[in-house]
């Protein structure tokens, strides 16, 4: 378990992933955002977003969806993220959200832009990758990697 610290005084978990990685490049930029188990999805920085989604094959940016979208046969890239000294990995699996309505060969992305917001959300695409301890003093996140 790695212990990162957090800013709750705008009263979320807020915290600073150090660096991330698509597929196996790993970018030194950081990603400020909160730990929210009410949202389902990873909201990102557009410009992280959009690098991602390079990385799909008929991967587009659907207006009418609301977002990324992509083939469902379509094999996705891991996005990971260093939390405190550990780095978490979510398969790319997990990233593949749901198919756009019943029968359909669309598939919506888990994740997608946070703009608008001002800062990112590490959802439940995120959480579910990783065990999170939410600590009851409310000054760090526990992270540690888990058998997916």
């Amino acid at each position: 378990m790695s212990y990162t610290p957090v800013d709750s005084s705008k009263g979320f978990w807020t915290f600073t992933a150090k660096s991330y990685a698509i597929g196996s490049t790993t970018t030194k930029t950081a990603i400020s955002g909160i730990a929210d188990t009410g949202t389902t999805l990873l909201l990102l920085p557009a410009t992280v977003v959009t690098s991602y989604y390079k990385k799909v094959t008929g991967a587009t940016n659907n207006k009418q969806a609301g977002g990324y979208t992509f083939p469902c046969s379509a094999t996705l890239p891991s996005f990971s993220f260093t939390a405190g000294t550990t780095v978490i990995t979510i398969p790319g699996s997990f990233i593949n959200f749901a198919s756009l309505d019943d029968g359909s060969n669309n598939c919506f992305g888990g994740i997608q832009s946070n703009a608008g917001i001002g800062f990112s959300i590490f959802g439940d695409i995120a959480l579910k990758a990783a065990f999170v301890v939410f600590d009851g003093g409310k000054t760090q996140l526990g992270w540690a990697n888990k058998k997916l």
